[in-house]
């Protein structure tokens, strides 16, 4: 989500008074261990064309600025925290493609999404046992007033 403001003005107006949002999505520092490997493949040829200072759709929030969007939103009894979740997907390969990668994989030419991904998982140590990405849980919970 781009627009947190607008995200939480909506969430807001939806909700009735005395309503709570309570929710959890990826917080500041989540994936960044592997982003900064895919950062670095795709600076390399062939992908710096394709990927080389893209910045890509994330949005990964903190605990500071959600608590002030929240607010501002006209949310009280504001809480967020982030929870660290290490997370080690059964198929690596598929869940880096599917999950992870999807952005990236569609900026790529299709002959180079499977040599992309080989690349990333390798420059990431490969697919060990187990495989890990540092996942960090942005939660939230917050009331509209009654």
């Amino acid at each position: 989500v781009a627009d947190h403001e607008r995200l939480f003005q909506r969430l807001f107006a939806a909700l009735h008074p005395g309503g709570r949002l309570v929710a959890q999505c990826g917080g500041e520092g989540n994936i960044a261990r592997l982003h900064a490997v895919v950062d670095r493949v795709g600076e390399r040829d062939p992908y710096a064309k394709y990927l080389g200072g893209w910045e890509g759709p994330w949005n990964y929030a903190s605990v500071a600025d959600s608590e002030r969007r929240l607010r501002a939103a006209g949310f009280e009894d504001v809480r967020c925290w982030l929870q660290a979740r290490p997370t080690a997907p059964p198929e690596p390969a598929s869940f880096v493609r599917n999950v992870c990668l999807r952005a990236h994989l569609e900026q790529l030419p299709v002959e180079s999404r499977e040599p992309f991904l080989e690349d990333v998982l390798d420059a990431a140590g490969g697919v060990s046992d187990p495989f890990e990405i540092d996942y960090v849980r942005l939660n939230i919970d917050a009331r509209r007033p009654a």
